[in-house]
Order: C-alpha cells, then sequence, then structure tokens
C-alpha cells in the first residue's frame, strides 16, 4: 500500500474550498511561503505538515464575512479583465486606502468599499482601452 504524503493537504485544501476559500492550491502555498514558491514538491515536511495545520484550523466563517465577500468582488472585477487573483491581491495591498497599504485580507469593509469602488473605475477604463484597441483595428 502506498502513501501519499499529500493527502493530508488536499483533504485539508478541498474542505476549506467547500467552505468558501476562493484561491488556488498554488496561491494558497504561494501566501504560505511568502510567494518563495507555489509548488507542494518544494515544501519541507515540517512546512507540509504546517500548512495542513493551517488549512485545518480556519475557521468555517472566516469565508463568509462582509469583508470577505467584498474581497471576492474586488477579485471578480479583475477576472473580468482575465487577471488571477494574485493580481488582484496585489493591487489592493499596492492601492491602499487614504494613503494606508495593508495585506489583502486585512483591510476593514469601509476600506473594501473604497477599494471595489476603485477597481470599478479599473475595469472601465480597461474595458475603454479596449474598445479603442478594437476600433483602431478596424
Amino acid at each position: 500500500m502506498s502513501y501519499n504524503k499529500y493527502a493530508g493537504f488536499f483533504a485539508a485544501y478541498n474542505a476549506s474550498v467547500k467552505r468558501g476559500n476562493p484561491l488556488s492550491k498554488e496561491e494558497v502555498i504561494q501566501g504560505f511561503t511568502g510567494g518563495a514558491t507555489s509548488s507542494l514538491k518544494e515544501l519541507t515536511l515540517p512546512q507540509l505538515q504546517e500548512i495542513v495545520r493551517q488549512l485545518n484550523a480556519t475557521n468555517a466563517d472566516k469565508f463568509n464575512t462582509k469583508e470577505d465577500k467584498m474581497r471576492k468582488a474586488i477579485i471578480a472585477i479583475f477576472k473580468k479583465m482575465n487577471r488571477p487573483t494574485t493580481a488582484a491581491i496585489e493591487w489592493a495591498e499596492k492601492q491602499g486606502v487614504k494613503g494606508e497599504k495593508k495585506k489583502f485580507n486585512e483591510y476593514t469593509a469601509q476600506e473594501l468599499f473604497v477599494l471595489i469602488h476603485v477597481a470599478e473605475k479599473v475595469l472601465a477604463d480597461w474595458q475603454i482601452a479596449i474598445r479603442k484597441k478594437i476600433l483602431n483595428a478596424i
């Protein structure tokens, strides 16, 4: 009988997805390693055990808060521009609100409201640029 050392990770990850985790497995790994890798194979056994522990410890309500729905709205706006979740997170962290930059999950509902408004403007500008490219190509 063979042992899959990644089975615990996939069980914990899949359970987090069912609770509403919007991140891909690669994005979870990148977040855990601080961007060093997105591959399970590059994790040491203690790192693998810790990421599984963290996924299992995630509060079931964490992914269903008002703030999380607002974060998902920002991600959805970036998906409309064919950008990955990581691009939305990086943008929000660099954008900041009223000169204050935070980690994506640390923004308050009020700050996320401002970020959604700005992201909608970014999407509108992107759509205008696409239309102009199409019209110039005709």
